[in-house]
C-alpha cells in the first residue's frame, strides 16, 4: 500500500498528506483488472457513446453480482486478503487519475468524487415514500447535539475536497429548514471559490422555502437544483405530502423563477411515480419540457424503512418510457429520442423530443441498476458515512471528530467505508431482498436520496 501512495499521482492536497493511511485501509486503487474498470477503459479507447460505456460497465457488475459476498461479522477480517490483492495490483499498475486520493477508490476501481451531504433528517413535508409520519421540525444543532454542527460540516467538506471530491450536493430531509443553512451555503461557496477549478455544487429540495435563498445560492455558485414534486395538481398536494395546498403554489412559483430566461440555475424536477397515485400525470410532466429548459426525472419507488414499499406500487422504467412515447404519439408528435448520459457516472437514462427545450430522464434504481458507474458517497446529518444508498453499515465521522482525531485518522475511517462497498445494491440481489432489510434500511430522509 505504501508503494501505491508513493507511485500514485499526487492528489490536489499534495503528496504525502496522509502517510500512515495505507496501514489502515485495504487499498484497491489500481483495480483496473476488475470488470467495471476494464469495460470503461475499453469503451473510452474506442470513444464509444457514453451510454455504451455505462451499459457495458453495469453488465460487468451484474455478471458478478448474482451472489454478492456476505460481509464477515468482523469487518477487519476482510482486510488482509483485500490488502494483498491491492498490493499486487498496485505493483502492476498504479493509480493514474489526477486529483484523487486512494482512500476514495473502492475494491472495484470506482472513484468516489461525489459527496451527498444530508443537513437534517427532518422535513417540512411528509411524503409517504420518503419518511415515516412521526417527527417534528428540528432544533438548531450544536457541538453536543446529535447532528453535525456548522463547523464540523465545514471541516469534513474541506477534508473530502482535499481527498478528491469535486461534486457536493446538499440534501435532507429538507436542507433549507436548518437555521444555519445560509451560513453552510456561504462556507461551501468560499471553499469552492478557493480552488483553481470550482466545485460542482447542488441541492435537492422540495422548494417550499427555496425562493428566499436563491440569491445566496447564486452567489455561492450553487446552481444545480433538483426540485422534488410529485404532482402538478394542487388539490392532490395535501394528500401526497400532508401539507397545505398553498405550498404547491410556492413550489411552482420558484420552479418558474429558476427556469426563466437568463436564470443561472440548472433545474431538474424529480417525480416519484406511484401506481394508483400519480402515474396518470406522466404526460403532463413530460409536456413541461416543451417550453421550459429543465430535466423532468421519473424515479422508481424504492424500499426504505417504513415507507410502505411494495412491488405492486412500483412503476418500472419500461412502463414509464412506453407511456411517455404513447403520450407523444397521441399528441401527433414523433417519439422522444434517446440521449447519451452527461457523464460516465450519470444515473438517469435520458430522452428528448425534437425541438423541445427540456428533456426527460428515468432513474431506474430497481429494474435497471446503475451501480457499475457509481461515484457517490453519503454523509448523514449525524455524521455517519454511508457508501451506498442501500447499505446497512455506517462509519461515524462525527464521533471521530469529537474524539479529537486528526485528518489522517478521519481519512482512514473514510477509506474503511469506501473499501467495504459492495458491487451492487448494498450487497443485495434485487429489490425484493432490499425490502427485507427492515430497520437496517434507514429512511430516505436520513440518507438524502
Amino acid at each position: 500500500v505504501g508503494q501505491v501512495a508513493r507511485s500514485a499521482t499526487p492528489c490536489a492536497a499534495g503528496p504525502g498528506l496522509f502517510p500512515a493511511l495505507g496501514a489502515a485501509m485495504p487499498l484497491a486503487a489500481a483495480a483496473t483488472a476488475r470488470p467495471v474498470a476494464a469495460a470503461l477503459a475499453s469503451a473510452l479507447r474506442g470513444q464509444l457513446a457514453a451510454r455504451s460505456i455505462v451499459a457495458t460497465a453495469n453488465a460487468a457488475v451484474d455478471s458478478e453480482a448474482m451472489h454478492p459476498p456476505r460481509r464477515a461479522p468482523d469487518p477487519d477480517a476482510r482486510l488482509p486478503l483485500l490488502q494483498n490483492e491491492a498490493q499486487e495490483r498496485s505493483r502492476r499498475e498504479p493509480l493514474a487519475e489526477v486529483g484523487i486520493h486512494p482512500s476514495l477508490v473502492d475494491t472495484f476501481g470506482r472513484r468516489h468524487r461525489y459527496l451527498r451531504l444530508s443537513l437534517t433528517d427532518r422535513c417540512n413535508l411528509r411524503c409517504q415514500y420518503c419518511s415515516p409520519e412521526e417527527g417534528e421540525e428540528p432544533a438548531m444543532p450544536t457541538n453536543r447535539g446529535e447532528n453535525l454542527a456548522t463547523e464540523e460540516i465545514s471541516r469534513l467538506l474541506r477534508l473530502f475536497v482535499q481527498l478528491g471530491v469535486r461534486k457536493i450536493r446538499l440534501t435532507g430531509g429538507e436542507p433549507t429548514i436548518r437555521g444555519d443553512f445560509g451560513r453552510i451555503v456561504e462556507d461551501l461557496g468560499s471553499l469552492s471559490n478557493s480552488l483553481a477549478e470550482p466545485l460542482s455544487l447542488g441541492i435537492t429540495t422540495n422548494g417550499v422555502r427555496l425562493a428566499r435563498f436563491l440569491p445566496k445560492l447564486q452567489e455561492a455558485g450553487l446552481l444545480n437544483v433538483n426540485l422534488s414534486l410529485d404532482t402538478l395538481v394542487p388539490a392532490k398536494f395535501p394528500f401526497l405530502v400532508k401539507r397545505d395546498m398553498k405550498w404547491h403554489t410556492r413550489v411552482m412559483d420558484v420552479l418558474h423563477e429558476m427556469t426563466a430566461e437568463g436564470s443561472p440555475f440548472n433545474v431538474k424536477l424529480n417525480c416519484v411515480l406511484l401506481r394508483g397515485v400519480n402515474e396518470e400525470e406522466l404526460g403532463s410532466f413530460v409536456d413541461l419540457t416543451e417550453h421550459l429548459p429543465l430535466e423532468v426525472r421519473f424515479l422508481e419507488f424504492m424500499p426504505f424503512d417504513r415507507n410502505g414499499w411494495s412491488a405492486n406500487r412500483l412503476v418500472p422504467q419500461a412502463e414509464i418510457v412506453e407511456a411517455m412515447q404513447q403520450h407523444l404519439v397521441g399528441r401527433g408528435l414523433a417519439p422522444a429520442q434517446r440521449l447519451p448520459p452527461d457523464s460516465l457516472n450519470d444515473v438517469a437514462r435520458l430522452w428528448r423530443v425534437d425541438g423541445w427545450r427540456g428533456r426527460v430522464g428515468v432513474i431506474a434504481s430497481m429494474t435497471d441498476a446503475f451501480c457499475g458507474g457509481c461515484n457517490r458517497l453519503r454523509l448523514t446529518s449525524n455524521g455517519e458515512l454511508r457508501n451506498c444508498l442501500f447499505g446497512e453499515e455506517g462509519w461515524s465521522l462525527r464521533d471521530s471528530l469529537r474524539a479529537g482525531e486528526t485528518d489522517e485518522a478521519l481519512s482512514a475511517t473514510i477509506a474503511a467505508g469506501v473499501q467495504a462497498k459492495f458491487r451492487k445494491l448494498g450487497g443485495k440481489r434485487d429489490m425484493h431482498e432490499l425490502r427485507e432489510r427492515g430497520a437496517l434500511a434507514l429512511p430516505m430522509m436520513s440518507l438524502g436520496g
